[in-house]
């Protein structure tokens, strides 16, 4: 769609008239006959009047869905208002300041358009104007820049090996003139910057060469969060004849990579972009619809898709997407030192800054190859500092944001509470490394340099009652309070949950389990439960499925298999996939005689008891002993152990005068009050026959 401001100067001073009275003002209005679509009867393009600038100035707007619409149709229109005019300048604009000229129309009452919604869906572009969803934003072309120029700043740019030869294609002239577009473009890149400079060269070198009609492009940053498939066809129609960039999978902090949600958008998650439940199925696969509606436009926009650089599976599906288009890939490549130092000097240079020696520390190491997206980084960085250094010294004693970010201590409540849980040292000591390790990795991938995306899975192994659920849910929210999972719960499941009872069952339960635990941590108790006697059973069928699933779902899942210290050996030993994708085994270690005790003064404060002077001396030795017995419950045995003393405690005070129970007696444990517990032993059946002696 083409969007047009025309200014003019009226000749007849006749047609301006005062309108108005002394108590509210006057104002000067032109006399002029409303046009209407119903009048024009035209589909391709319609003109009205928007306001009188000034005292002989008159603004138009006008709306084409062809280049050429307006130079047919100027002149009868203003034939049809009686407009006499002269001097004028036509200027394309965007449809933001289109939709300004048209409600000025409106208000002035120069248009017989019921509303301003009339013209817009007649031109199929009304889900546009009053969009929720989707963010774009509107550019238009001032001048092409000069070939030459053109050139030398492509060679600039770390893509040589592929814009280049691109540009030269733009510059051969067609055998014939017809219109369409015989390619579209793929840019892979990681930095913003870089990004936009390829295709506003492309977008410059195609206008200049007629294969771009619309000097308006727009830039249109998509995920998820915002997609809707109404208002992105109607963005298409309003960048018929000019291009439209899309920016694919922006970054949402917390939740995938970007690769893996465009995967996702390609093969089917529920869109959850708002709470907006009026959606079809196609908002199921967003950046499948885009591509359907891509290839629809095809002829008649121009669509540039911007991708992160290791991005190969999503173009694999885009491309069965968008089926009989072709796109040329511009990828962004590596520099050798000797490349990387001169990009460096010209990134200085166009800064007009003097360069120093430290400019190119990034480059003095054994690294041979460098992204433009690691040296635009190493650029403002050193930037920053010679800003602070040189330029302005009295700001040099000043830490910059993300120094402070990465010294910062672990957000939330979460970690303080793992940190006064009594005990598990060990344990707090392999969660705090691993929260460290994925704060850091997160770090380098959102300033754009290369990072190892780690998978967060885990062992939690130990005796019963060492707090391993109780962890694994800390360590859930501690995840989500930084930021590294998106919702940060727990999910329990055990073999009931993941094995079914028939052929083909237990993978489909295996995956609903992922499913609902997107965004969270997954807890696997008594992991050890899945492996059955023999070899191809379902609990084999279960283990294989979360493996698949684990290396799938890596980045936006948290799996923690938990169980006894020997037995995850064992589990582990049946499936070597398992352990390669096992990130962290945190070992939980029994409790010694002073930390039980702990805990139970820990649990009696919290339920506002009090524990008389003689119950420690009474219950060291006990908890020493209890320690000793086999399949020891730990924590579990301690709480066990409380409950019964407050049974104890309610017999006894049942036998007092109910009357005369001060809240100290209510409330106080005595030692008396505790008793030791004897473990469950499992009942030895007898074989065969007793005789009698």
């Amino acid at each position: 769609m083409f969007f047009y401001k025309i200014e003019a100067k009226i000749t007849d001073p006749s047609l301006i008239v005062i309108e108005g009275n002394e108590d509210y003002g006057f104002s000067k209005k032109i006399n002029v006959i409303p046009q209407s679509l119903h009048n024009q009867r035209d589909k391709n393009g319609t003109l009205f009047v928007s306001s009188l600038v000034g005292d002989d100035k008159v603004l138009m707007g006008a709306i084409a869905r062809n280049s050429d619409w307006l130079d047919k149709n100027f002149k009868g229109f203003l034939i049809a208002s009686e407009i006499d005019c002269s001097d004028f300048t036509t200027d394309e604009i965007t449809f933001s300041d289109f939709i300004s000229l048209l409600k000025h129309s409106e208000k002035e009452g120069y248009s017989r358009f019921n509303t301003d919604e009339t013209i817009l869906n007649h031109f199929d572009i009304y889900d546009l104007y009053g969009r929720l969803s989707i963010t774009f934003k509107e550019f238009i072309l001032q001048k092409p820049l000069p070939r030459t120029k053109l050139f030398k700043l492509a060679r600039d740019q770390l893509c040589v090996d592929s814009i280049i030869p691109e540009l030269e294609r733009i510059y051969q002239p067609p055998n014939e003139v017809v219109t369409g577009h015989p390619v579209h473009y793929f840019i892979q890149c990681d930095n913003d910057y870089l990004c936009d400079t390829i295709y506003e060269l492309l977008i410059s070198a195609l206008h200049a060469n007629n294969r771009l009609k619309s000097k308006k492009y727009a830039v249109l940053s998509i995920s998820e969060k915002n997609f809707s498939r109404c208002e992105c066809e109607a963005l298409y129609e309003a960048c018929t004849g000019g291009a439209l960039v899309i920016k694919c999978g922006e970054k949402i902090e917390g939740e995938l990579s970007p690769e893996d949600r465009l995967l996702r958008a390609i093969f089917g998650e529920k869109y959850k972009g708002n709470d907006n439940d009026n959606y079809d199925d196609s908002d199921m696969f967003w950046l499948s619809t885009i591509c359907k509606t891509a290839l629809k436009h095809r002829n008649d926009t121009l669509t540039f898709f911007c991708l992160p650089r290791t991005s190969e599976r999503v173009k694999v599906k885009m491309r069965e997407a968008l089926d009989i288009m072709t796109l040329v890939d511009i990828t962004e490549t590596f520099a050798s030192k000797d490349s990387a130092k001169k990009f460096l000097k010209q990134t200085a240079h166009r800064r007009n800054v003097k360069v120093s020696k430290s400019l190119y520390d990034v480059t003095e190491n054994e690294q041979t190859a460098f992204s433009s997206t690691e040296l635009l980084r190493a650029f403002d960085v050193w930037y920053s500092k010679h800003l602070k250094s040189h330029s302005y010294p009295q700001y040099a004693s000043f830490t910059s944001s993300g120094q402070i970010s990465a010294k910062e201590t672990h957000k939330g409540d979460a970690f303080s509470e793992l940190e006064q849980l009594i005990g598990l040292k060990e344990a707090k000591t392999v969660i705090k490394q691993a929260v460290d390790y994925f704060r850091a990795q997160r770090l380098l991938c959102d300033r754009g340099l290369s990072a190892h995306r780690p998978s967060m899975h885990m062992i939690f192994s130990g005796a019963p009652g060492t707090a391993k659920t109780t962890v694994a849910r800390l360590f859930a929210r501690i995840l989500r309070e930084n930021e590294l999972l998106s919702i940060g719960k727990l999910y329990e499941v055990g073999r009931a949950d993941l094995v079914g009872r028939f052929v083909g069952w237990t993978a489909q339960k295996v995956e609903k389990k992922f499913s609902e635990a997107m965004g969270s941590v997954l807890f696997i108790d008594e992991a050890y439960s899945l492996v059955d006697d023999r070899d191809g059973s379902y609990g084999d069928e279960a283990i294989s499925t979360i493996v698949s699933e684990m290396e799938n779902r890596r980045d936006d899942i948290v799996v923690i298999f938990a169980g006894y210290t020997e037995k995850m050996e064992g589990f582990l030993y049946k499936n070597p996939g398992m352990r390669s994708r096992i990130s962290f085994h945190v070992p939980f270690a029994d409790y010694n005689t002073e930390e039980l005790y702990q805990i139970l003064e820990h649990i009696a404060v919290k339920q506002s008891l009090i524990l008389d002077y003689s119950v420690e001396e009474k219950l060291m030795p006990l908890l020493s002993k209890a320690r000793c017995e086999p399949d020891f419950g730990n924590g579990r045995y301690v709480r066990n152990l409380i409950e019964r003393a407050r049974m104890n405690q309610a017999g006894r005070l049942l036998e007092m005068d109910i009357d005369k129970v001060t809240s100290d007696q209510a409330t106080r444990l005595l030692a008396n009050d505790f008793e030791e517990l004897t473990p469950a032993r499992p009942s030895v059946q007898q074989i065969g026959f007793a005789t009698a002696g």
